[in-house]
């Protein structure tokens, strides 16, 4: 899974199989990829039981967001906006089983997590300053959620 930085000049890659993410610097011009970091998109305990899956970026291109299957939570990390280098910030528990995908709202300030295996899309509320999730409590419940689009800002939380 891959999530393009809003400056275009970095990209970022969830691997599933080895619970990490690299960033990667992009040349625009060229299309080539080169190497920037690589961090454990889970705790080191939980590695060998984990299968990493959606990634997504803030809309501010400061935050990272991946979803962990096995370990059932979202992985956040801080983006540096001038190396493209990533800081672990949390892992917050994804509000159910097997989170498939993620969905941040177009103003940041919700993200939406699929979990596949608790029949429900859990809600969280995104702190823009560090990044952190907050379970709201809401949630929606439907069968089996493999993916969640957001198409605008709900009304209200």
């Amino acid at each position: 899974h891959v999530a393009l930085h809003p400056n275009g000049r970095f990209v970022f890659v969830m691997n599933e199989l080895n619970s990490t993410v690299m960033s990667l610097a992009l040349e625009p011009s060229s299309g080539r990829l080169e190497l920037i970091d690589t961090k454990p998109a889970v705790p080191g305990e939980a590695r060998a039981h984990n299968h990493c899956a959606d990634i997504q970026i803030s809309p501010d291109g400061r935050f990272l967001y991946g979803s962990n299957r096995g370990h059932d939570s979202v992985a956040i990390f801080a983006v540096d906006q001038q190396t493209g280098k990533l800081e672990t910030v949390d892992f917050t528990p994804c509000g159910g089983a097997t989170p498939r995908n993620l969905a941040l709202t177009p103003s940041g300030r919700h993200l939406f997590s699929a979990n596949q295996n608790a029949d429900r899309i859990s809600i969280f509320a995104r702190d823009e300053a560090s990044g952190r999730l907050t379970d709201t409590g809401q949630a929606i419940e439907i069968g089996t959620p493999m993916c969640v689009r957001i198409t605008r800002d709900p009304v209200q939380f």
